[in-house]
């Protein structure tokens, strides 16, 4: 019961920092002390310490020796584009295995998920990742569910740093009705481009965010 309760804590507290990460509350280059995160979510250091452990394996934080857990530095624009190449194509493959698995119950779910996203909450992205999440879960390849996941992470750390306008969001939504349209038809090629058209999608925002907010033009 104790090692549930503290798994449970962990998971709490890997949320909470993941979330403030991927909002743009704590920064690139942040240092999370252990104490400071104790007392602002009530949590004791064990759990924090294993969230930290785990957040540094999604590439979100960093654990240096002697310094601590320190928030992670984006990848480069090079390496930016190496990842959407690879994610591209590897969630385009989940998606179009998950098509014939998920059940009317899944596709309920996925409705109500784009219904939410059509009021653009503040936390769009959230319900955006659940939305991906789901679907990618119902190909039953984990590890290839996982490694999708990481890749996602390294790169929304950096994206999410900045909110997305409006318009973003509104071609987001459309883009997963496309999908979602696509997987009630069992259509395969539809599946395919409509996935790829929304990773694509994010690739344009960082784009967008170097040109016009960071001031340096993405190569």
């Amino acid at each position: 019961m104790a090692d549930t309760k503290s798994s449970m804590k962990s998971l709490k507290a890997y949320e909470k920092i993941r979330d403030m990460i991927l909002s743009g509350f704590k920064l690139p280059g942040t240092r999370l002390i252990l104490s400071d995160l104790e007392s602002e979510f009530g949590i004791g250091r064990g759990p924090i310490r294993e969230a930290l452990m785990r957040l540094d394996r999604s590439g979100l934080v960093k654990n240096i020796p002697y310094k601590g857990a320190i928030v992670a530095t984006p990848p480069t624009q090079k390496e930016i584009r190496h990842i959407y190449n690879i994610r591209v194509d590897l969630e385009a493959s989940l998606a179009v295995e998950a098509m014939k698995n998920l059940t009317k119950a899944d596709i309920s779910t996925l409705e109500k998920l784009l219904a939410t996203m059509e009021t653009l909450p503040k936390n769009h992205y959230h319900y955006d990742r659940q939305f991906h999440n789901l679907i990618y879960e119902a190909s039953n390849l984990p590890h290839l569910c996982q490694i999708a996941q990481a890749l996602t992470l390294s790169v929304e750390s950096m994206l999410n740093i900045y909110k997305w306008k409006k318009e973003h969001c509104i071609k987001f939504n459309a883009e997963h009705r496309e999908l979602l349209d696509a997987i009630k038809l069992q259509d395969h090629d539809k599946v395919e481009k409509a996935m790829k058209n929304n990773i694509q999608s994010g690739l344009e925002i960082i784009k967008e965010t170097y040109n016009n907010l960071l001031r340096i033009p993405f190569e």
